[in-house]
């Protein structure tokens, strides 16, 4: 949920643009990054196959000028559409304070936009969440392309609790900023109705979205111009989030790295040397691998919450690996089992939990807890391998 630092007066975001694959998610983020001002917008990081279509997430932290005094920060992801990437949907879903919705307006894909929304309704469930206490809007995206279903119709089928909603078209941006504005206000008003919300929301919002798009931009994005798969922009620092430690010391992670910066990036940050991206996806098995390099791209990206959480998801995996030596089904919880299949220290598996607890709840976790998360998530599956090879 949305966080705040008194100190800065900041108040973070996570908004997620939802739909079916190819439906336009990406090309909207991409839009986005290419037409705010360089000071406004973050670090973009996009995992795409050499068809574009979006692998894992695409990450854009935008800061937006202040309305009454607070600094309001949008991090904006998307999803895979593809079915069988339920599971980083339900990940990347996880604490959002809003969620956009970008249905393909074609009539050829109106089951696989009916198809997306019911797996968000089904995910959001698994966080104890329903759609209409979330804030969200609708975008009819693709207005631009022939044989497409009315506005009317798509309304009636998708858009049950009457959400706002706005034909867009996302090559060409148009609706796209608009879109922004409107959840935007929705997850400020619902912000101000929460016991520690602030009185945010008025014409400032609308101002403050135009005050993003960088005047020299051509509104009209051309292939040419979206931003390249990794591609990083400088990103002002965050408050530095309070550190939980798991004892001992973690195995040398500083070769994790899915997803890397551009050795050409945008001016105002130095970019890495170039050079293959190592991963430690290979100690996995091949049906693992996916969700490894989730993980490696949430460290390389910097997104600790998400990193802590994907970390998660890979012991949870061990430690029903584990179980099946003895002939139960399901991830043993016991640390003391834990311990004596894996011969892993209790008291790191008890702060691993913690760490886990945390991101869930969205509280601060340092990259040094996601670091050591995933050094955990490490030295349990060397010691998997251990107990009975692969």
């Amino acid at each position: 949920m949305a966080s705040v630092n008194p100190h800065t007066r900041e108040l973070v975001f996570k908004l997620v643009f939802y739909g079916p694959g190819l439906g336009g998610k990406t090309t909207t983020l991409q839009y986005i990054y290419a037409s705010a001002k360089p000071e406004h917008r973050g670090k973009m990081v996009s995992l795409a196959t050499p068809t574009d279509r979006t692998l894992y997430f695409d990450f854009l932290p935008l800061r937006v000028p202040k309305i009454r005094g607070m600094s309001v920060r949008l991090q904006l992801f998307t999803v895979p559409g593809q079915v069988y990437y339920a599971a980083t949907r339900k990940l990347v879903l996880s604490g959002a304070d809003g969620v956009v919705f970008v249905a393909d307006s074609q009539a050829g894909r109106a089951d696989v936009n009916q198809e997306s929304l019911d797996d968000l309704h089904s995910n959001l469930a698994e966080h104890s969440r329903t759609l209409d206490e979330v804030p969200h809007t609708f975008h009819w995206n693709k207005r631009d392309l022939s044989d497409l279903l009315p506005i009317e119709e798509l309304e009636r089928r998708f858009n049950k609790h009457q959400a706002p909603s706005l034909p867009t078209v996302a090559t060409s941006g148009d609706g796209v900023f608009e879109g922004l504005e409107r959840i935007t206000r929705l997850v400020l008003k619902s912000y101000e109705g929460e016991p520690q919300g602030q009185r945010l929301v008025d014409a400032g919002v609308a101002e403050a979205m135009r005050s993003l798009v960088d005047p020299g931009s051509n509104p009209r994005m051309s292939a040419t111009d979206k931003p390249r798969s990794g591609e990083l922009a400088a990103q002002s620092p965050s408050p530095p989030p309070v550190e939980r430690k798991i004892p001992t010391q973690p195995p040398d992670t500083r070769a994790v790295g899915a997803a890397r910066p551009s050795s050409s990036g945008p001016a105002g940050g130095s970019a890495p040397p170039s050079g293959p991206a190592v991963s430690f996806a290979e100690l996995w098995p091949d049906s693992e691998r996916e969700t490894v390099r989730q993980a490696e791209a949430m460290l390389a990206a910097r997104d600790a919450v998400n990193a802590v959480l994907a970390c998660d998801v890979l012991v949870t995996r061990v430690l029903a690996s584990a179980a099946a030596f003895v002939g139960t089904l399901d991830a043993p919880r016991d640390p003391a089992v834990v311990a004596l299949l894996l011969r892993l220290d209790g008291a790191r598996y008890f702060a691993f939990r913690a760490l886990v607890r945390a991101a869930r709840h969205r509280e601060p976790v340092s990259m040094k807890d996601a670091l050591e998360c995933f050094a955990f998530a490490l030295e349990a599956r060397r010691s998997r391998d251990v107990l009975r090879p692969r």
